[in-house]
């Protein structure tokens, strides 16, 4: 049986800068929404002086067909973390699908 995953959640702590960010499992509908507004500010963030040529053309390739192409493959694989960082310091990063 396939699991398909259905949210994304992350975690970050940094000890160092007192960061200690849980947020809540977000539902991959929504994170396509929120990704797809973003596309709003597009322009706006092409127009950045300070973009190196490689930002410049991931920003400019991004469009909803690629959020879509994205959040279809997290959902197939099912769940699993997509990152798991920790250090000698403390600090972790965690992203996960569930």
């Amino acid at each position: 049986m396939n699991n398909k995953a259905s949210k994304i959640k992350i975690v970050v702590i940094d000890p160092e800068s007192d960061l200690n960010l849980h947020l809540p499992a977000v539902r991959f509908g929504f994170l396509s929404f929120m990704a797809s507004s973003a596309l709003l500010f597009k322009p706006f963030m092409l127009r950045n002086n300070e973009l190196n040529d490689n930002a410049f053309n991931v920003i400019n390739k991004f469009d909803k067909e690629m959020i879509k192409e994205i959040i279809r493959e997290l959902k197939s694989i099912g769940p699993l973390d997509l990152v798991d960082i920790s250090t000698g310091n403390g600090t972790q990063i965690k992203i996960s699908t569930l």
